[in-house]
C-alpha cells in the first residue's frame, strides 16, 4: 500500500485476531485476553470495526467531543502511546494524519459470510451482542455509534437467521435458532411465530401455546396491543397445519379495462382464486377510499353465473358488534328468524346444500366476528365469501389480496394520458361537473395530481370535483398545500366517505395508542423507511409495525415501509410539537450516523450501498437539512463525504450544490472554521462538476488557507485536485501538474489509499496534456492498480476511462475500446452513472473512429437514458448533439438540423457555456456539408476568437477549422451576432434548414 509504513514494524508478523461479539476479546499467537472497557480498547474496537484508515480529527472527535481541538488531539496522542504499551497495540499503525488496524475480527467474517450466502456460518460466528460491557452513558458520541453499530448487525443476523428458519432444517435447530431470536427482541412476532412453528414441528405444542401466551402478556402489558391476526390463527391451528412466516405479497395493480375502470387484473385473480377449491375466504384488504366497495360489487355482478344459488352482498357499515353478524347475513340471504333460533344454526342449515358467493363489506368494524365465518365454511362446503377489510383476520382459511391505488402516469407520460386508470377516473369525475375538460391541455397538472394521492380513487373524485371552479394546476398546486379540497360538498358520497380526512379518522378510531403515537411519528420519515429505522427514529416495536400494516396504515415492500401520502399528512397533523421535535432529532441522529457508517462504501462505489442510499436519499438530505438549522456542524462533518459523493456517482450534483450552499449558509457551520474550510473544499469540486471553472477555482483558493490553517489534509487534497482540474479545463496543463503532484505528496503523506490512488490518476493526466505520454501512462496504471487493491470501483471506472483517453491521444483507438468496454462493464455491475456518462461518450467517439455510426447512436442513446432518468440535462443536451454529429456523418442533413436545434435548446438553458460553443462549431461543420463554405469559415473565425471559450475547445474547434477547404476571397463580415444570439437563431430556424440565418451570414460582406 503507497505511502503507508506501520509502527510497530516488530509486531508486524503477529497473529491477532478480535472477538466483538459479546463481551470483546483479543487473541494473539494463540492466546487470549479480555479486553477491559477503558478508552485505548475503545479506540482499538472502533478501528477494528471501521477496518479502514481513519482521520485523527475523527478520532478526536468521537471520544473528546466537548474539549477544545488542541487538547483532544493531545488526548489522542495519549491514549495512542498508551495503547503500545499492551501487546494488541502493535496491530495499529499510524501515519500522518491517518490510523488504522489490521487485524481479523469476528464482525467481519460475519459480515464476509452474509455476502457470501453462507448463512450457517454467519450465525455461528454471532455469538452475543456486539461489545458487550463497553457502553459509556455519559460519552453520547460513542453511544450513539455504538447502538447504531448494534442495531445494524442485529438486523443483519435476525435477518439470516429467519431466512435460515425458512429453510428445511431439523426441528431442534429451529427450536434453538428461535428461541435465541427471541432472547433478542422478546417482542419479535415473525420469532415467535417461528418458534411455535418449529415446537409444533417437533411436537411440543403445548410449550407453544405457552410461548404464545407469555408473548401476548408481554405485548399487553409493554404496548397494550393485542396479538396479531396471522399469530392467532397460528395459534389456533396448532398441532395441525405448519403456517407460513412470511405474509403473502401485495397483487400487481390493475390495468386497463375499457368497461371498468382498472382493476382488471385485480378481477382476473379474484375469478381464478375463487374457481380454485383451497380459496373459500378471500379478503380484500386496503386502506380506506380505495375503492374496495365498488370493485366486490363487480366482483359480484362478473361471478354471478358460476354461483348457481345466488351471489349476495352484505353491507356491514352500521353493524356494531360482531355478535349481530350472523343475524345481519341471515337476513340478507333471507332466512326467515325464528324466536328463540341461533341466527348462525339457521345460516349453516340454509347454506350447506347450496352453492353460493356471499361478500360481506366493511369486515374491520367486526373482526371478531371472523371465528362465524370460518364455522360457516367448515359446514358448508358450496360456500365462497369475499370480505373488504383495512384489516388482515388472520384466519387459516384467509387468503389476501391487497388493493392499492390504480396505476398512476409518471410525467413523461403525458402524451398519453388515456393509458392510466387514475388519469381515466379522474377525467370521468371531472366531466360530471366540468363537461368542457380538455385533459390533454392539463396533462401535466393531471400528472401532478394522481401521484399526490397515488391514485388513490375517492381521493382523486373529491379533487376532480373541483374542477368546476378551479383549473388542473391550482387543484395541484392545492393539495400540495392540504387535503381541504379532497371534501365532497355535493352529498354525492356516503358520510364515511364524505372526505379523505374523515376515512383516515375512521381507521385512526381503531388504533391502540401506541399505535396511534408510533403512526404520528413515523410521520418524519421521507420516502419510507426500514425497521431498523423505525424501532431508533419512532420506538416502533416490531408488534407495532405489524398491526399498522394489517390495518392498512403502513405499506411494506421488501425491507422497506412507506406511509400513502395522505396518511402521511394526517398523521403528521396528530403529532404534537413536543413529540416531533424529539423525533425529528432521533430522525436526524439515525441517518448522519448511517452516512458515516456508508461514508468509504460510498466512495468506492459500492453496489448496494449506493442502492440503499437511494433508497435513503429523501431521508439523508432531510437530516443534513436538520443539522444545518440547527448548527450541528459535527454532523455535518461526518456526513458530508457520504452524501455529496452519493451525488456524485448518481449525477445529481444540482442538488449537491445545494446541499452544500445551505450548509455554508449556516451560523453553526461558520462558527466551526473546520467543517466550513472543508465544506467550501466540497463546494469547489461541485462547481467544478458543474462545469462552473471559475467559480470553482476561487471557492477552491479561498479554502485552501483555510484547510492548512485547521490541518485538514484530506479536505486540502481535494482543493488541489480541484485546482488542478481547472487549471487543466483553462489550458494551464503545467500548473495543473504542479497542483496534482502537491495533492499526491499529501495524499502519500496522510496514508489514504483512496486519495493516493486518485492523484496518480490526476497527474497522469497532467502527464498526457503535456504529451508525456510514458509518463502519463506509468503514472495511471500505477493508478488503476492502486484502486484495484483497495477495492475502489468507482475510482477503477475512471481510471480505465482515462486510459482510454490516453490511447486516443496516442491515436491507439483499438486499445482505447479495449479498456473503455471494460469500464463499462465496471460502471454497470456497480450501477455508477456519472463514470457511466464518460465512459459510454467515449465509446461513441471511439466507434465514429471505428466507422461503426450505429455502435455510435447506441452508446449516444444509452448515455441519453442515464441523463433523463437522473435529469441531468447537460449530459442530455451532449448527447443529442452527438446525435445531430453522426446524422450529419451519415449526411442526412434534415436530421442534423433538427438534432442541432434540440441538442442547442437544451443547452441554452441548462448546459454549461461550453456545449453551446460545441454546438455552433458542429453548425459550422454542417455549413461546410452543405456547400455553404465561406458561412462555415465565418462561424469558426467567431467561435475561434471567441473571449470565452476554454482552451481545449478552441484547440479543438481550430483543428476542425483547418480540415476545411480554403475559400477564394475575403470571408463575410461578421453580421454582429453575440454567442447566445447565434444560438438562439440556430434553435428557432431548424424547420427551415436555417435558410435565414445562412442568408444574414451571406449577405452582410
Amino acid at each position: 500500500m503507497l505511502g503507508v509504513r506501520p509502527s510497530n514494524p516488530t509486531g508486524a508478523n503477529l497473529a491477532i485476531r478480535l472477538q466483538l461479539f459479546g463481551a470483546p476479546k483479543v487473541a494473539i499467537d494463540g492466546e487470549s485476553f479480555v479486553l477491559p472497557c477503558e478508552r485505548r480498547s475503545q479506540l482499538l474496537v472502533l478501528l477494528a470495526l471501521k477496518r479502514a484508515w481513519v482521520g485523527r480529527a475523527e478520532l478526536a472527535a468521537m471520544f473528546w467531543p466537548e474539549q477544545p481541538e488542541k487538547l483532544a488531539y493531545a488526548n489522542l496522542r495519549k491514549t495512542l502511546f498508551r495503547l503500545q504499551s499492551v501487546p494488541w497495540g502493535r496491530a495499529v499503525e499510524l501515519e500522518g494524519g491517518a490510523v488504522r488496524v489490521d487485524a481479523a475480527t469476528d464482525v467481519a467474517d460475519f459480515e464476509a459470510a452474509l455476502a457470501g450466502s453462507r448463512t450457517v456460518e454467519a450465525l455461528a460466528l454471532r455469538t452475543g451482542e456486539l461489545l458487550a460491557g463497553f457502553d459509556a452513558a455519559a460519552s453520547e458520541a460513542w453511544q450513539g455509534w455504538l447502538g447504531f453499530e448494534r442495531d445494524r448487525l442485529r438486523a443483519a443476523w435476525r435477518g439470516a437467521a429467519l431466512a435460515r428458519l425458512g429453510d428445511d432444517i431439523d426441528p431442534a435447530e429451529g427450536v434453538e435458532l428461535s428461541a435465541r431470536l427471541l432472547e433478542s427482541d422478546p417482542l419479535d412476532e415473525a420469532a415467535l411465530r417461528a418458534h411455535m412453528t418449529w415446537l409444533a414441528q417437533a411436537g411440543q405444542s403445548a410449550r407453544a401455546r405457552q410461548a404464545y401466551q407469555a408473548f401476548v402478556g408481554r405485548l399487553a402489558s409493554d404496548l397494550g396491543l393485542p396479538p396479531g391476526a396471522e399469530l392467532v390463527a397460528l395459534h389456533d391451528t396448532l398441532g395441525s397445519v405448519r403456517m407460513p412466516v412470511v405474509p403473502l405479497e401485495a397483487v400487481v395493480p390493475a390495468a386497463y379495462d375499457a368497461e371498468f375502470i382498472g382493476r382488471s387484473v385485480e378481477l382476473k385473480r379474484i375469478a381464478e382464486l375463487l374457481a380454485g377449491e383451497d380459496c373459500r375466504l378471500l379478503n380484500l384488504v386496503g386502506p380506506g377510499g380505495v375503492g374496495k366497495t365498488r370493485l366486490a360489487l363487480r366482483v359480484l355482478a362478473q361471478l354471478a353465473p358460476a354461483f348457481p344459488d345466488g351471489t349476495v352482498f352484505i353491507p356491514l357499515e352500521d353493524v356494531v358488534s360482531a355478535d349481530e353478524v350472523g343475524a345481519r347475513i341471515a337476513r340478507e340471504i333471507g332466512v326467515e328468524a325464528k324466536r328463540g333460533a341461533d341466527p348462525e344454526k339457521q345460516v349453516i342449515e340454509f347454506l350447506r346444500a347450496r352453492r353460493m358467493l356471499l361478500v360481506l363489506d366493511n369486515f374491520e368494524r367486526v373482526t371478531r366476528a371472523g371465528a362465524t365465518l370460518d364455522r360457516l365454511l367448515r359446514a358448508c362446503a358450496g360456500l365462497r365469501v369475499v370480505v373488504t377489510s383495512r384489516v388482515r383476520l388472520g384466519l387459516a382459511a384467509e387468503h389476501l389480496l391487497r388493493i392499492d391505488g390504480l396505476p398512476c402516469p409518471e410525467p413523461e407520460d403525458a402524451d398519453h394520458l388515456e393509458a392510466f386508470d387514475a388519469v381515466r377516473l379522474f377525467t370521468q369525475a371531472a366531466h360530471r361537473v366540468e363537461p368542457g375538460l380538455a385533459p390533454a391541455a392539463e396533462a401535466a397538472a393531471i400528472v401532478d395530481i394522481c401521484r399526490q394521492v397515488e391514485g388513490l380513487p375517492l381521493a382523486l373524485e373529491l379533487a376532480a370535483a373541483w374542477t368546476r371552479v378551479l383549473s388542473c394546476t391550482e387543484i395541484a398546486a392545492e393539495l400540495k398545500q392540504g387535503t381541504e379540497l379532497l371534501r365532497a360538498d355535493d352529498g354525492a358520497h356516503p358520510e364515511r366517505h364524505a372526505s379523505i380526512e374523515a376515512v383516515f379518522d375512521q381507521s385512526w378510531r381503531l388504533l391502540a395508542p401506541v399505535e396511534r403515537d408510533v403512526l404520528a411519528r413515523l410521520s418524519v420519515f421521507r420516502g419510507g423507511f426500514t425497521a431498523d429505522a423505525a424501532r431508533a427514529v419512532a420506538g416502533a416495536a416490531l408488534p407495532v409495525l405489524g398491526a399498522l400494516a394489517d390495518k392498512s396504515l403502513l405499506r411494506k415492500h421488501d425491507a422497506r415501509m412507506q406511509l400513502h401520502p395522505l396518511v402521511h399528512q394526517f398523521a403528521a397533523a396528530r403529532l404534537t410539537d413536543d413529540a416531533r421535535a424529539a423525533t425529528e432529532v432521533e430522525h436526524a441522529r439515525w441517518f448522519h450516523r448511517l452516512l458515516a457508517h456508508d461514508s468509504r462504501a460510498v466512495g468506492s462505489g459500492d453496489r448496494e450501498t449506493l442502492r440503499r442510499m437511494d433508497a435513503e436519499f429523501e431521508n439523508c438530505r432531510a437530516a443534513w437539512q436538520w443539522a444545518v438549522g440547527h448548527g450541528a456542524a459535527d454532523m455535518l462533518s461526518r456526513s458530508e463525504s457520504a452524501l455529496l459523493n452519493y451525488c456524485d456517482h448518481r449525477l445529481r450534483n444540482e442538488e449537491a450544490q445545494l446541499l452544500v450552499r445551505d450548509a455554508l449558509a449556516s451560523p453553526g457551520v461558520r462558527a466551526d472554521p473546520r467543517c466550513e474550510a472543508h465544506l467550501l473544499a466540497r463546494a469547489a469540486h461541485v462547481e467544478y462538476r458543474l462545469d462552473r471553472y471559475t467559480d470553482a477555482e476561487a471557492s477552491a483558493r479561498r479554502a485552501l488557507p483555510l484547510l492548512r490553517a485547521a490541518r485538514n489534509r484530506l479536505a486540502e487534497v481535494l482543493c488541489l485536485n480541484v485546482l488542478g482540474s481547472c487549471c487543466l479545463r483553462g489550458g494551464r496543463f503545467a500548473e495543473a501538474r504542479e497542483h496534482y503532484r502537491h495533492a499526491l505528496q499529501l495524499a502519500l503523506a496522510g496514508s489514504d489509499p483512496t486519495h493516493v490512488a486518485a492523484a496518480q490518476d490526476h497527474v497522469g493526466l497532467a502527464e498526457k496534456s503535456l504529451g508525456n505520454y510514458d509518463e502519463a501512462l506509468r503514472m495511471t496504471m500505477a493508478s488503476l492498480l492502486s484502486h484495484r487493491r483497495i477495492g475502489d470501483q468507482a475510482g477503477e471506472a475512471l481510471c480505465l476511462n482515462n486510459l482510454a483517453d490516453l490511447h486516443l491521444a496516442r491515436g491507439e483507438p483499438v486499445a482505447a475500446g479495449s479498456y473503455l468496454r471494460e469500464a463499462l462493464a465496471v460502471a454497470d455491475r456497480q450501477g455508477l452513472d456519472g463514470p457511466r456518462l464518460h465512459i459510454l461518450t467515449n465509446l461513441s467517439e471511439v466507434a465514429v473512429l471505428e466507422g461503426d455510426l450505429a455502435a455510435a447512436e447506441g452508446y449516444a442513446r444509452r448515455a441519453l437514458e442515464i441523463a433523463t432518468a437522473v435529469g441531468n440535462r447537460a449530459i442530455d443536451a451532449s448527447m443529442r448533439l452527438q446525435f445531430a454529429q453522426l446524422a450529419l456523418l451519415r449526411r442526412d442533413f434534415a436530421a442534423a438540423h433538427r438534432g442541432l436545434a434540440e441538442g442547442l435548446a437544451r443547452a441554452a438553458t441548462a448546459g454549461p457555456r461550453s456545449l453551446r460553443f460545441a454546438g455552433v462549431v458542429l453548425f459550422a461543420e454542417l455549413l461546410a456539408a452543405e456547400g455553404e463554405l465561406a458561412c462555415a469559415h465565418a462561424v469558426f473565425e467567431f467561435v475561434t476568437g471567441h473571449p470565452d471559450i476554454s482552451v481545449p475547445l478552441r484547440g479543438e474547434a481550430r483543428e476542425r477549422h483547418a480540415r476545411l477547404p480554403a475559400v477564394d476571397g475575403p470571408l463575410p463580415a461578421w453580421p454582429g451576432f453575440a454567442l447566445d444570439d447565434l444560438v438562439h437563431r440556430i434553435v428557432g430556424e431548424a424547420e427551415l434548414a436555417h435558410a435565414p440565418l445562412i442568408a444574414a451570414l451571406r449577405g452582410a460582406s
